[in-house]
Formats: structure tokens, C-alpha cells, sequence
């Protein structure tokens, strides 16, 4: 699981799930931003991110995202494993 802004200082959340693409792995990347809204969610979900959140972050959307992050991860290990 990766968190990340939506700009980064050498690049974007782009940058990231396309390196872990390229690695190999599927990371469930949650981005961050203060403008956090339907496009850019819809955009997140369409080339591989895991989901958005708003800042300031709130405790309890991030402990949501992090474990249905978290079970995505397992559901796709088994589903791989047989």
C-alpha cells in the first residue's frame, strides 16, 4: 500500500503505479489532495489506483481506505494462490 500527494516533487501518483506496475506488483495507492473530487477519483480508479481521500485527511476515512485496502490485497493474493 502506497500514499502519496497527487503532485509530487519529481512527478505525480502516475509515477508510482506504473513503477510498481513495472515491478511486478499491483500497490493500492491512495492519493491525497486538497482537491479531492470526482475527477480526480475517477481518474485514480481508471489507470490503477486504489482511491482518493481529501485533505486535511479525516482519522476515520483513512482507517476505512487502509482496510479495504488491506482486504483487496489479501482477496487478490488468494485469488492468485488457487
Amino acid at each position: 500500500m502506497i500514499f502519496c500527494e497527487r503532485n509530487l516533487p519529481d512527478g505525480t501518483w502516475k509515477d508510482l503505479v506504473e513503477a510498481a506496475a513495472a515491478g511486478g506488483r499491483r500497490a493500492n495507492v491512495i492519493v491525497t489532495s486538497q482537491l479531492a473530487d470526482d475527477r480526480l477519483w475517477a481518474e485514480v480508479l481508471n489507470l490503477g489506483g486504489y482511491d482518493v481521500l481529501a485533505k486535511p485527511l479525516d482519522g476515520s476515512e483513512v482507517s476505512h481506505a487502509v482496510a479495504s485496502a488491506w482486504r483487496n490485497r489479501r482477496y487478490a493474493e488468494a485469488a492468485r494462490a488457487g
